[in-house]
């Protein structure tokens, strides 16, 4: 193959998807490249060769190519110059592969390390990225001074082009506090990822997911509920992120949650049987489901199905997995530090009875022996005098709560709460759900409460979820609506569509569609805008045809345009917008029918490829309009209207000559 036959292959395998077909056919275009004599072509042949491997679980052989390319760059500094960024990079990535590969011996990934630290030496590249490599290494080897003595150096070393992204290092900053059992120095690291404040490709997916439990066993238990409702969704089918997903279903079998961790097993079962992911990748994915299998079985419920086989059959074949692979670890890694991490965490145990995630539970029921039931149904007469004098208690607490609500919701919340807290024994389940649900109204009657609340309401769908239907699903939107005032997005997103895959809301329309365009919000914060435009005209569908909603429907409609605006549906976002300004205009707000217009001119500017302006006739029409406007209270208002449109209409005259010449 000549240079430029190798230069068209390069391009089509750019188009393969990872894996070993990839690889091959960059194994076949190194060869040719190596006969060749371009080296700079040889370079980038080997540079995505190094890269391939990583991606197709073969990262033992990156180290080869990399020897190869290192070798080239040496040799041939000014072909491969415009590549030393790219070599520099990726020589760091390619050195992270090796710590988590048994089948790299720790020298040869000691060696690597020093030949990375010489390098980005020599460059004057921060030293940074290097000591956080080493810290990762002695955190799997289970050395936590060495840990913690890197994780220092590299914190002190300065930022540079070379540095992972700010996210990515306060994970692997928590990471290592975690490893050493300080969930709360973790959680300090964590938290501007949590928070929306850092992010990146990956982030806050990875975060998100290895906070749950520190969360929880520092008794963040809403937060942590938050960190699944939102975490989860990002890393849903994820290939890259496996170990992710099996932290949500670990948290889920450590939280009474067993039927929503089956779900989500099931929507991955697939990767039981899938050795193909990095054997780091495949160790984390399999424990986490096993600490599910395993409280399945001590719940009694090892013939229930998953994937190929039943919870005991898999749990048989994922515990012989999980032994052959500590194993090869340790033999790496000279010690048993693998292995009692791993052990440690099967040996996992809940962490509360119940949290309630605001998500329906299908978890199959184990059929009580009549010996038991028997049993249970015969208290002793002491139990029963007990039980009497705690109800009276629990009457009384509840009572004067109901009385305090309108008055004094604290006072209510309090009596409330502690009528909750002693009566979970001797109230029968309908009159605790009504408790539940008296509680969220107190909540609700105080100021600057919504994540109480979103809280109160999840524990009392939990209540209702057996009884009625209607009051699971409301109490769900009360969650949902408290999350979205209360700027936690991820969570009211999940909780709303929990609440709307229902169709037994118990809403008038106008009421639906308000649920629906906060939806919509949440989701626009999420940046999820083509789901949101969904939301919005379905809102919007919904009060069309009431007069009293006229207004909200236009609001809708607008909102509905912005949102496919923002996913780049220009045609259908014009659209969009002749329709809310036609709303607006039938309701005489000239101000926002004129935004309206402009914003729909706007966009066939920026989508117009030929000689027809469409949009300048448009203009001239709504300057015509606001014009011929007089009189009334608005007049200063369609004054400054008038005024932009005029200065818009310039700007899209300009715009449009500008791309002519252009084309030219």
């Amino acid at each position: 193959m000549d240079t430029v036959e190798i230069n068209e292959a390069l391009a089509q395998v750019y188009t393969l998807p990872q894996g070993r077909v990839r690889v091959e056919r960059l194994e076949i275009l190194a060869a040719a490249a190596k006969s060749g004599p371009d080296r700079h072509l040889e370079g980038r042949v080997l540079l995505e060769l190094a890269e391939s491997y990583a991606y197709a679980s073969e990262r033992d052989l990156a180290p080869v190519a990399y020897a190869r390319l290192l070798r080239i760059y040496d040799e041939h500094p000014v072909e491969l110059g415009p590549l030393t960024y790219s070599v520099h990079w990726y020589l760091k990535w390619m050195t992270w592969g090796l710590i988590d590969d048994p089948a790299v011996p720790l020298p040869t990934v000691y060696r690597w390390f020093d030949e990375l630290e010489n390098r980005y030496g020599q460059r004057g590249y921060s030293l940074r990225p290097v000591f956080a490599l080493r810290a990762q290494l002695a955190r799997q080897l289970g050395d936590r001074e060495g840990t913690a003595r890197w994780h220092e150096q590299a914190m002190a070393a300065p930022r540079d082009s070379m540095s992972d992204c700010e996210a990515c290092e306060r994970n692997e900053w928590g990471s290592g506090s975690a490893a050493s059992g300080d969930d709360v120095g973790a959680l300090a690291h964590w938290q501007p990822v949590i928070d929306g404040e850092l992010g990146c490709a990956e982030e806050p997916h990875r975060v998100l997911a290895q906070a749950l439990l520190p969360l929880l066993r520092t008794g963040r238990v809403a937060a942590a509920r938050g960190a699944h409702l939102t975490g989860y969704p990002l890393v849903r089918h994820s290939e890259s992120l496996r170990p992710s997903v099996a932290a949500h279903i670990e948290f889920c079998a450590l939280t009474g949650n067993e039927g929503r961790g089956l779900e989500i097993l099931a929507e991955h079962s697939r990767w039981v049987g899938d050795p193909g992911a990095d054997v780091g990748a495949r160790l984390a994915f399999i424990t986490g489901v096993c600490v599910l299998l395993r409280r399945l079985v001590t719940l009694g419920l090892g013939y229930v199905r998953v994937a190929d086989g039943t919870v005991d059959s898999v749990l048989v074949e994922l515990d012989t997995e999980i032994a052959g692979l500590c194993a090869r670890y340790d033999l790496r890694n000279r010690n048993g530090a693998v292995s009692s991490r791993v052990a440690a965490r099967l040996a996992g145990q809940p962490l509360v009875e119940r949290l309630p995630l605001g998500l329906r539970s299908r978890l199959p029921r184990v059929v009580r022996t009549s010996a038991a039931v028997a049993l249970d149904s015969e208290p002793s007469p002491e139990v029963v005098s007990s039980e009497d004098d705690r109800l009276a208690e629990v009457l009384r607490l509840a009572e004067f709560g109901a009385a305090q609500l309108a008055d004094a919701p604290e006072v209510a919340e309090a009596r409330l709460r502690e009528a909750l807290a002693i009566g979970g024994a001797v109230l029968p389940a309908e009159h605790l759900a009504r408790l539940s649900s008296q509680l969220c109204i107190a909540i609700a009657g105080q100021p600057n409460r919504e994540l109480d609340l979103a809280d109160a309401a999840i524990r009392a769908a939990a209540r209702w979820e057996a009884l009625s239907e209607p009051d699971l699903l409301h109490h769900t939107v009360i969650a949902a609506r408290a999350c979205h005032r209360g700027r936690r997005h991820g969570e009211a997103v999940a909780l709303f569509e929990e609440a709307l895959a229902a169709d037994g809301l118990p809403y008038p329309p106008a009421e639906i569609a308000t649920v629906r365009a906060q939806f919509g919000e949440s989701l626009n914060a999420l940046h999820r805008y083509h789901e949101a435009a969904r939301q919005f005209a379905e809102a919007a569908r919904l009060v069309e045809r009431d007069p009293d909603r006229r207004e909200q429907h236009a609001g809708l409609a607008l909102a509905a345009a912005t949102a496919l605006e923002y996913c780049d549906q220009d045609e259908a976002a014009g659209a969009a917008y002749q329709r809310a300004a036609a709303l607006f205009g039938d309701l005489g707000q000239v101000v926002s029918r004129a935004r309206c217009l402009r914003s729909a001119a706007w966009l066939q500017v920026w989508g117009s490829a030929g000689p027809d302006r469409p949009w300048l006739s448009a203009m001239q029409a709504l300057i015509a309009e606001l014009a011929g406007i007089d009189g009334d209270s608005s007049t200063a208002a369609v004054a400054a209207e008038l005024a932009q449109t005029r200065r818009e209409l310039r700007e899209m005259l300009d715009a449009a000559d500008g791309d002519r010449v252009a084309g030219e």
